[in-house]
């Protein structure tokens, strides 16, 4: 092995000793431990500043298992806010400087919700029956009855009550308050989903036989579920299901000319808002005639005799001028039954719909 001493100039440092003197100390040999040496030197300094990296870390994140913690506070501006930790001070055991104190934040654990159906109110169709049904099994007395179902929100509200022989069915929304001091009150659920309460007050000690309201509220609950299938929660108007079972039945019944329409709207604002205004304008001019369901978020549907579909085409500009042009947009795929069991009129209207949506908003196609 040979070293050049010009790249390893360590004769300064630890001089060569002479051949006469040592005959095993040479420049090689000497080469080798400087470069030793420099080595551990290396290594050393690496172990050194990562230990104080560590301690300095340590010092900052964590805090010793054994420290006191003598009092917490939270702050109750906010649901995450910080809560100060002030340290108590005992001799041989370590603490954080007090200057930065620590500050831990705090999260609120979301509450358990419980899945619910919603109900349009007031309530009419089928939920209107159920509950008119249920109070007027009940025999007048003294007490006092109240049935609450759930809104949109999962709040509840109160949709009818009974005193005596007398029912009520509030025509607004009335949110319910708590149940009076002495109230007996039934859960109304189905499967996991809750529907609602039923309520009853007495000043005077109740006799009923438990298995006969059990029977009531059991039917209470099987038409309120059916309800809820076939009514839409946010407009009350028909679902789906009952929009399916309705055309089926149209394809077949009558010899005159029957047309399948679907609306499908686009707003920049509250498209429940602007159902519910079509609502009250579509009543006003086709009354019961032509029902409207709810068939998607934002698509209705409607079955419309010749007469009724002549005078919905000339209504068209007034509605958007009702609904308002400027943040409501409409698009609407019409079909003509030519017959009886045409399996294409629902495909065709559909068809007809997807067409109107690629010509440009507030557009009309019938097929």
């Amino acid at each position: 092995m040979q070293f050049f001493l010009e790249f390893f100039p360590i004769s300064e440092v630890f001089p060569i000793a002479s051949t006469s003197l040592s005959t095993w100390i040479d420049g090689e040999v000497l080469a080798l431990g400087g470069i030793s040496f420099c080595l551990l030197s290396l290594f050393g300094y690496v172990i050194h500043t990562t230990m104080d990296r560590r301690e300095e870390k340590g010092t900052e994140d964590i805090v010793p298992f054994f420290q006191a913690v003598s009092k917490e506070e939270v702050s109750e501006v906010s649901s995450k806010a910080p809560v100060t930790i002030e340290n108590g001070i005992e001799e041989g055991v370590p603490t954080i400087s007090q200057e930065q104190p620590l500050t831990i934040f705090k999260e609120e654990v979301p509450k358990e919700t419980i899945p619910f159906q919603s109900f349009y109110f007031p309530v009419r169709g089928k939920t209107y029956e159920a509950v008119k049904s249920f109070l007027d099994s009940i025999r007048a007395g003294e007490e006092y009855w109240e049935v609450l179902l759930h809104d949109s929100n999962g709040d509840l509200q109160t949709v009818a009550s009974k005193t005596g022989s007398i029912s009520v069915f509030p025509s607004e929304r009335k949110r319910a308050s708590e149940p009076k001091e002495g109230a007996i009150v039934w859960k109304l659920e189905w499967d996991s989903f809750s529907l609602g309460e039923v309520r009853q007050t007495s000043s005077t000690i109740s006799e009923f036989s438990l298995d006969e309201i059990s029977f009531r509220l059991d039917k209470l609950v099987e038409g309120l579920v059916l309800a809820g299938e076939s009514q839409d929660g946010e407009t009350g108007w028909s679902s789906y299901p009952v929009f399916s079972q309705h055309l089926e039945r149209e394809k077949y019944e009558g010899q005159d000319t029957k047309i399948l329409v679907f609306l499908e709207f686009e707003s920049d604002g509250d498209l429940v808002s602007d159902f519910r205004s079509l609502g009250n304008w579509w009543k006003s001019r086709f009354g019961e005639n032509s029902p409207i369901y709810r068939v998607r978020k934002n698509r209705l549907a409607t079955f419309f005799n010749a007469e009724d579909w002549i005078g919905f085409q000339n209504s068209l500009s007034g509605l958007m001028e009702f609904l308002g042009p400027e943040k409501t947009r409409l698009n609407i795929g019409a079909s003509v039954r030519v017959r009886k069991e045409d399996s294409e009129w629902e495909p065709r209207a559909k068809k007809a719909l997807h067409s109107s949506k690629e010509e440009g908003p507030n557009r009309l196609v019938c097929l």
